[in-house]
């Protein structure tokens, strides 16, 4: 009997049984035709149950059988039930959810690299030294008017762009009772085209987008916002919207599947960061410092150059303390520049030291 034969015999099993018995049936006919007792033709034949038995195994694919079997017992015991089965069911339909929103999470945050050009060239900016309270720190914030110092003393050697921590925020497309919220990122102009960034729509920042304190009022959002809240609409270039007291008008929408630089973050639109108020304060640690280290330059002397520079200028701005010990000024001064690779997105743990 071929193969295929045995597994159509499983989905008839009825059947099967009824021409198991008349074949058996058949043979203890023949036997009282010969001439044998009846009673003493069926004691020949031996155990009924058992002949069926065998046959099926011959004429089944017996683990089939034993999953079909379970099957019809598990919904015949599902309808006695329905009630704490139907809870059963979304139970476990709930729990496959949450465990596959958990893997996209972590796939998104710990497994995948940015989505960015040369991902294996890209790094965190951090200090680390000790805290008001005494205790070990990292410290990743960073005044804006440092940043331009340290972008200016590296610009043949690595490429640095500013990122603000991705928040929520207010804002109106229409009028200011239709309030809706959104996460928002201040990021250099250059951010997109440093890391090889193109536009699905319209354009993105450019250096000349982020050049004058409040002098560029524009916006560019993210593929995934643009499309679940504006359904892909073409027209939303040229559109404006209203946060705070500034009026912004969406300039273009960035390629998928890029949503930001804070890992675990989708951020729904990027402004340059001249429109943050922190632009023009010392003192405002607002931002994080990413570098694109260009091909061929050695990190030693990145290292070195970062250090002087961040140094001198804290060291001018402490001049300004009054009233601390020089005990904290000397803490505040000693943290080390340490630069993390931005692969994959948690940052990986090889650091270089200033």
């Amino acid at each position: 009997m071929s193969l295929w034969s045995r597994i159509a015999n499983v989905l008839r099993g009825d059947q099967l049984n009824r021409e198991i018995d008349e074949e058996l049936e058949v043979h203890i006919a023949e036997a009282i035709a010969q001439g044998r007792d009846p009673v003493e033709a069926r004691r020949a034949l031996g155990s009924t149950l058992r002949h069926r038995e065998r046959s099926r195994d011959v004429k089944l694919v017996t683990w089939l059988e034993s999953l079909r079997s379970d099957a019809v017992f598990g919904l015949r015991q599902l309808r006695k039930t329905k009630v704490t089965s139907l809870a059963a069911i979304l139970s476990l339909a709930l729990a496959i959810g949450a465990c596959t929103s958990a893997f996209r999470l972590i796939d998104a945050i710990l497994l995948r690299p940015l989505p960015v050009a040369n991902p294996e060239r890209l790094y965190d900016l951090s200090r680390q030294g000790i805290g008001p309270e005494g205790k070990p720190q990292t410290f990743d914030g960073w005044a804006y008017p440092n940043f331009q110092l340290m972008r200016a003393a590296l610009r043949d050697q690595a490429e640095l762009f500013a990122v603000s921590y991705a928040e929520p925020v207010d804002l109106t497309y229409k009028s200011d009772e239709d309030i809706e919220k959104a996460y928002l990122q201040y990021v250099s102009g250059w951010m997109f085209p440093t890391l090889g960034l193109r536009p699905a729509l319209g354009r993105v920042f450019t250096e000349n987008d982020d050049v004058k304190p409040g002098g560029h009022p524009y916006a560019v959002l993210s593929y995934d916002y643009w499309t679940h809240r504006f359904g892909q609409d073409p027209s939303v270039i040229g559109r404006t919207f209203r946060m705070g007291n500034e009026i912004y008008e969406i300039a273009g929408v960035v390629e998928a599947p890029f949503t930001g630089t804070e890992p675990g973050t989708m951020v729904d639109i990027f402004v340059p960061t001249m429109m943050h108020p922190g632009v023009t304060h010392k003192d405002w640690t607002w931002h994080r410092t990413l570098a694109v280290v260009k091909p061929g330059a050695a990190l030693e002397p990145i290292r070195q150059k970062l250090g002087v520079t961040s140094r001198a200028f804290e060291e001018e701005r402490a001049k300004g303390f009054h009233g601390m010990r020089q005990e904290d000024i000397d803490h505040f001064l000693d943290p080390k520049l340490a630069s993390q690779r931005a692969l994959p997105r948690q940052f990986s743990t090889a650091q270089c030291r200033w």
